[in-house]
């Protein structure tokens, strides 16, 4: 059976309706599911007292809109690893390896995660840059959903390729999380910011432009954001397919 056989409507309701279950039997996996998507609700809701108190207190303007960079980077960190968990549990208690003999295959089988993690990112990525960021429109929101589902397949990867257990998946978790800050550093109004640019959540921020000097135009910094986030999701990819053989 080819990969594509894994999305026949009646298999692929079975395998979501089973992920479903195993997540909600997890407290701790369902709570990040949730907190994936508490952002795009709050933000809207308090952001004038906080840019408000952050004015008065702090003398800092728009600080909802550097939160609102944040929170379209927590999504991939939390949905990416509550997908990783999944995967290493799949590959240290045996499914994962099981799957060589069922008909859709290992292959199949991370075809259908790698697909449900990113349509799951893109969806909440979009959605919260449209709650979140002021004025923005469709377009730039796509392409931020976008950038949040790739970054969400990535984390999964990340933990897949460099954690050996679930333990170590807890620690490794404590790296990706960094992710969520990073869109941050695109606030500094100086080149050298660009280092940070081999990390794929700096995007966001770039594309936001969270900084008051634009070195790069919409357009070069979209291209260049897709081209870091295609080519560290391989990178990755290949990593964590070493890793389960």
């Amino acid at each position: 059976m080819s990969i594509a056989g894994v999305f026949a409507p009646k298999r692929f309701s079975r395998l979501i309706l089973s992920d479903a279950q195993n997540v909600a039997r997890d407290p701790i996996l369902a709570f990040a599911v949730v907190l994936a998507i508490v952002p795009a609700i709050l933000l809207p809701v308090f952001r004038e007292q906080m840019d408000q108190a952050a004015l008065e207190g702090l003398g800092i303007t728009g600080l909802s809109r550097y939160a609102g960079a944040v929170a379209l980077a927590l999504p991939a960190g939390l949905i990416g690893w509550v997908t990783g968990f999944l995967l290493l549990e799949d590959r240290d208690d045996g499914p994962l390896l099981a799957m060589e003999i069922t008909p859709i295959g290992k292959s199949g089988f991370l075809a259908y995660r790698v697909a449900v993690a990113a349509t799951i990112g893109f969806a909440v990525g979009f959605g919260t840059a449209l709650a979140v960021i002021p004025g923005i429109g469709w377009g730039l929101a796509g392409l931020l959903g976008l950038f949040v589902g790739i970054e969400t397949v990535t984390i999964a990867f990340v933990l897949l390729a460099l954690a050996a257990n679930k333990v170590e998946g807890l620690a490794v978790t404590k790296l990706t999380n960094i992710g969520s800050i990073v869109p941050l550093v695109a606030i500094i109004a100086w080149p050298g910011r660009y280092l940070a640019g081999v990390v794929p959540s700096f995007w966001i921020g770039e594309v936001l432009g969270l900084s008051s000097e634009a070195w790069l135009p919409l357009w070069l910094a979209s291209l260049i954001g897709l081209g870091v986030h295609a080519g560290v999701a391989a990178l990755t990819f290949a990593a964590a397919s070493r890793r389960i053989g």
